[in-house]
Order: structure tokens, then sequence, then C-alpha cells
């Protein structure tokens, strides 16, 4: 299901803008990640966070479409947050990174998000997903 659905998951729920909250610790990749979003004329971020517990807020406030998110975070980590996020704003779809391996994570935690994505492949992975739901949504 990860792979092969969050494309269409995105596209039947996008209607103009894919509304995207990003949520890494560390500010200079966090700004690195938006800058590159920014590029995409068809995505808003519409938040940033620096933790688990800031996402959560922000996602239920802002109710994006798109959570992309950091395992590795102080506060609350990513796979912790996911699982919240989830119970909170099913309609969210998750996409979770990390520099680790999958393997280093349970396949029960990570099986909640939508996408697991090595962080050195985040920025080739997100093109490939925000292109495809663009595409679909043209079709």
């Amino acid at each position: 299901m990860m792979n092969t659905t969050i494309n269409t998951q995105l596209s039947e729920t996008a209607a103009g803008h894919l509304t995207v909250l990003v949520v890494e610790d560390h500010p200079y990749f966090r700004k690195s990640l938006v800058s590159y979003l920014a590029e995409f004329s068809s995505v808003s971020v519409v938040g940033k966070a620096a933790d688990g517990i800031e996402a959560l807020e922000m996602a239920e406030r802002l109710r994006p479409q798109l959570v992309v998110m950091d395992i590795q975070m102080p506060e609350l980590d990513g796979l912790a947050a996911c699982k919240l996020l989830k119970m909170k704003c099913p309609e969210t779809r998750v996409i979770l990174y990390s520099m680790h391996a999958p393997e280093t994570f349970s396949k029960e935690a990570l099986e909640r998000a939508d996408r697991f994505v090595p962080k050195d492949r985040l920025f080739e992975e997100l093109a490939g997903i925000i292109g495809a739901a663009v595409a679909v949504r043209a079709a």
C-alpha cells in the first residue's frame, strides 16, 4: 500500500494546491526542505514543526493533506507522532523519513505511515510523489 497508493490518495484529496506540513528538528534541513517544496507551484507549505508535539498541534489546526516528517526528533519522535496523527487526522497522508535503514524500525510502526523514504533520497522521492499526484489530478 505504501508506495503505490499515496499518489492516488493525494490527487483525490488535493483540489488546487497540495497542502504540506514539514516536520524536522534540524533548522537548516527543515529550511532546505521547505525551500525545495516551494519550487513546486502545486504545493503550499502550510506549516513547519520542530518536533512531534508541535506537529500534532499544527496538523489538527491546519489539516494538511500531507505531512513530511523525520522519524528521529526530540519530545515526540516521528513514529509516535504518526500514530497519534493518524488517529486525529486520518485523512492526512504521512511520509516518514530517516537517515537510518527501515530495518532499524519495527515493521508495525512504519506501516502506520503512507510511505517511508530514506533521508538521502527524500528530495528525489518527493519530486516523484508530487509530480504523480499532479499528473493524476490533471487527467
